[in-house]
């Protein structure tokens, strides 16, 4: 059984989160927060990227309050 490497030939990266929000590297279309997974779909049918990886983040506020976001990195 060969193994591949689903990062090779990765040379752009961007990453997306439920909690903050940022224009799209190609476009000016505004991504993530409420628009998360129209953000995702995006990059994905628009720009050529495809899903690397999904998953949860907990950052904190100045007042120490834990937050939990979900964040999708995409590249192409």
């Amino acid at each position: 059984m060969s193994t591949q490497n689903y990062y090779k030939g990765i040379k752009h990266v961007v990453r997306i989160a439920t909690n903050e929000g940022t224009g799209c590297k190609h476009c000016d279309m505004f991504c993530g927060l409420e628009n998360f997974e129209e953000s995702i779909n995006h990059y994905i049918n628009d720009h050529g990227y495809r899903l690397l990886h999904v998953g949860q983040e907990t950052s904190w506020d100045l007042e120490q309050k834990q937050w939990q976001s979900t964040v999708a990195v995409l590249g192409k």
